[in-house]
Order: C-alpha cells, then sequence, then structure tokens
C-alpha cells in the first residue's frame, strides 16, 4: 500500500468515526459558540503537536494510531459540531 492511499484511507476512516460518534453520541456536542470554538482549537492544537517522523515502521504505526488517528476524529468532530451550529444560527431546518 502506498503513503497516498494509507493517507487516504486513514481520512476517510477518521471522518467516518467522526460522524458514527456525532451520530451516535448526540448529547457531547456542546451547545454555545464559545465552547465549540474552545473545542476546535484545542482539536487543531493536538494536530499541531503530532510527533514527527519514526524511525521504524512499527514506530510510524503505533505513533499514527495513538496520535494522529484521534487527533484527526476529534477535529473532524469538532467541524461537524462548528457546522451545526452555523446552520442552527442560519435558520437551516434538518
Amino acid at each position: 500500500m502506498s503513503n497516498e492511499l494509507f493517507l487516504l484511507a486513514l481520512a476517510v476512516g477518521a471522518g467516518l468515526l467522526a460522524l458514527w460518534i456525532h451520530a451516535r453520541f448526540p448529547g457531547i456536542a456542546p451547545e454555545r459558540m464559545g465552547k465549540t470554538m474552545l473545542h476546535t482549537g484545542i482539536a487543531f492544537v493536538f494536530l499541531r503537536l503530532i510527533p514527527g517522523h519514526g524511525e521504524s515502521t512499527p514506530a510510524v504505526f503505533i505513533s499514527v494510531f495513538l496520535f494522529v488517528l484521534p487527533a484527526l476524529v476529534y477535529a473532524l468532530l469538532c467541524s461537524i459540531w462548528m457546522l451545526r451550529l452555523v446552520q442552527t444560527a442560519l435558520g437551516v431546518t434538518r
């Protein structure tokens, strides 16, 4: 599997996990814009703090699944929450 294909699978998987979490646990979404923006900021700080390249293949995979995947899922989940709040503010019905 090439690096590009793995990255695509990781991104799609993270997006599907974020959608599942949003659908399965709707009560965890913050109701106020300030809290949502705080969560979004924290999520993107987590993405910036992801460690660099590992020296061995197992170290890279451990890093990806322990740090990158959860941070990406959290960032995408926060994006879903932000989109939901913007829709509510604009009066768009579901």
